[in-house]
């Protein structure tokens, strides 16, 4: 004979449940750079991504990346070249600067970029799993496509001031690469500093303002006094403006001091920014 049921036996039964925590751990960095090559398709589509949104709804579209330096080339020339009558080594002073501007572009637009490209994805950031560090190297690489596009008028520009070019120009490669390892190094920083500070996003035009006139754009390194010129080369920047200069001139010499430092400088960046990143990167999705 069955026991008739009671209230208490029509409760559903409680069943433990468990508890999933997910937590970031920290990657060898062997691991890192075997899973940051197996998403290299996905950095190359956030490349052209940016690009192409960047400059989907505007009138005259890519133009604009020549529009930039030749109208800065062409406001320094007036001030500095014309008014103030700077020295420029013997170069006509739209070379002078241009071959300057066009790798100062490169660099100002990578940090700027990277500096803020965290949180422009904020949305990818939480809701798919990829290696973080792509997205600042792809804002990196967007300008380089720009700096590629920049580099159309160079030539025909240095012809017509009776410049031709020399083997030295196969050095313009060099000194576009270690500028972007500069500025990946610097913008990674930025980017994760970002996240958690928002400070830094007021601070990256700020910099770069402040960068542009403590590097050789408008003026030689001449100016600067020789006992004073290991200090200035500090500024990594400064070495890679001077072998630009070389490079599409074919003009001087190569600024081995200034070079070498900026190579070194520049890794430094890279690894301390690359390692900082690294770092914070386990709390982004909670922050951002």
């Amino acid at each position: 004979m069955r026991t008739p049921l009671t209230p208490s036996d029509h409760r559903p039964m409680r069943t433990q449940s468990k508890k999933i925590v997910i937590r970031p751990g920290k990657q060898p960095l062997a691991e890192a750079l075997q899973e940051f090559w197996e998403y290299r398709d996905l950095l190359w589509m956030l490349v052209v991504r940016q690009v192409s949104v960047r400059y989907k709804q505007t009138a005259i579209g890519i133009i604009w990346v020549l529009l930039q330096p030749l109208t800065a080339m062409a406001i320094f020339t007036v001030i500095f070249g014309y008014f103030a009558k700077l020295a420029t080594n013997g170069l006509p002073y739209p070379i002078f600067v241009y071959s300057a501007l066009v790798l100062w572009t490169l660099f100002s637009e990578g940090l700027s970029r990277a500096g803020t490209s965290l949180i422009a994805d904020e949305k990818l950031i939480t809701k798919v799993y990829f290696p973080r560090l792509i997205i600042p190297l792809a804002a990196v690489g967007s300008a380089w496509i720009d700096f590629a596009i920049s580099l159309v008028v160079l030539l025909p520009l240095t012809y017509l001031y009776g410049l031709r070019p020399t083997w030295s120009l196969l050095l313009l490669p060099l000194a576009m690469f270690v500028t972007m390892v500069l500025s990946s190094g610097v913008g990674m920083l930025l980017a994760a500093l970002n996240v958690k500070y928002r400070d830094f996003q007021y601070t990256v035009p700020f910099l770069i303002q402040i960068w542009l006139y403590g590097s050789p754009v408008v003026y030689s390194t001449s100016i600067v006094p020789e006992a004073l010129r290991p200090f200035y080369y500090l500024n990594p920047m400064a070495g890679l403006i001077e072998l630009s200069r070389f490079a599409v001139t074919g003009q001087g010499t190569i600024p081995w001091m200034g070079l070498g430092i900026s190579v070194g400088v520049a890794i430094a960046f890279f690894l301390l920014g690359s390692t900082v990143f690294r770092q914070i990167e386990r709390s982004f999705a909670d922050v951002i």
